[in-house]
């Protein structure tokens, strides 16, 4: 019997595909933004330096043992910049996140991954004595079973210059050296064509309907990841995953609205303290009023 493949494990897959890679680069990192997708593709593998794959590690990632020696990232890429080819000028972090289940934040987490990355460049980057030969870091987290009320989301968390007192003013490329983009993933048609590729690679189709679909982004997969994406799709078992997770899902926002109700009855609470009993995050709270208001209006 052949081994499902897991939509995580798709998602590492495809988060190496090049063309996708791009047009994330070119939707979120200001540097890429007003370059050629086809140039950009060339920026990923620095010729004459870096080969994309030698710095992608792959694997299965211990949620609950986060220390060094369990740590595998998804994908790893080098990328230099249009104006200087063949020279490292970035390192991209890109996970794959089903949900926001780990024992720590995604941003957390974010954070460990860019400093491991900054850390790394020791002797292979730069030296002790030039600091300012830090290439940036960035770390990209797909999130492709969000809640709700995150859905079609994009948050970007980097260093910016405050002026507290004066103006003075530094360049950019000596504080801007770590950021951090959350995408999460929607249902919705999205203004930035790489949510829009993200959502087709996770929708359940067929694999000839995401590969005609892509086209209309004017994405073409090579042969290798056309057969790539076939197999995978063919396999199922990403289908299936959302579709048990959407269920029970459902089963524990209806137990949840059931138990607020309940409590708000029973021993006379307000809804906010009944949220606070059931320990309901505070984040969510504003979704499950939402949905307390959607009922009681039907």
């Amino acid at each position: 019997m052949q081994k499902k493949v897991s939509l995580d494990q798709f998602f590492k897959h495809i988060l190496r595909y090049k063309i996708v890679l791009a047009h994330i680069m070119k939707d979120y990192l200001e540097e890429y933004m007003n370059v050629p997708i086809d140039e950009i593709m060339e920026c990923i593998e620095p010729k004459g330096d870096v080969p994309l794959h030698k710095h992608t590690v792959s694997g299965h990632r211990n949620e609950n043992n986060e220390d060094d020696t369990s740590i595998f990232f998804d994908s790893l890429v080098y990328a230099s910049l249009p104006q200087d080819k063949g020279k490292i000028a970035m390192i991209l972090n890109l996970e794959a996140q089903g949900e926001l289940k780990s024992k720590s934040h995604v941003l957390s987490r974010a954070h460990y991954y860019n400093s491991r990355n900054t850390s790394m460049q020791v002797e292979e980057l730069f030296d002790h004595g030039c600091y300012d030969d830090i290439v940036k870091v960035v770390s990209i987290w797909i999130v492709f079973n969000a809640p709700k009320y995150k859905q079609g989301s994009i948050n970007r968390y980097r260093m910016v210059e405050e002026h507290i007192v004066g103006e003075t003013c530094e360049e950019e490329k000596y504080f801007d050296k770590q950021q951090i983009l959350v995408l999460y993933l929607g249902c919705k048609e999205s203004e930035k064509v790489s949510m829009n590729i993200l959502q087709v690679m996770a929708d359940n189709m067929s694999s000839e309907e995401k590969i005609e679909r892509l086209k209309k982004y004017d994405v073409k997969l090579t042969g290798k990841e056309e057969e790539e994406v076939s197999r995978m799709c063919d396999y199922g078992a990403y289908v299936e995953s959302i579709g048990i997770e959407k269920g029970l899902k459902q089963g524990i926002e209806n137990k949840t609205i059931e138990a607020i109700q309940s409590l708000t009855k029973t021993l006379k609470l307000s809804v906010d303290e009944a949220m606070d009993a059931l320990q309901i995050p505070v984040e969510e709270k504003s979704y499950y009023l939402k949905l307390l208001n959607e009922k009681t209006d039907a």
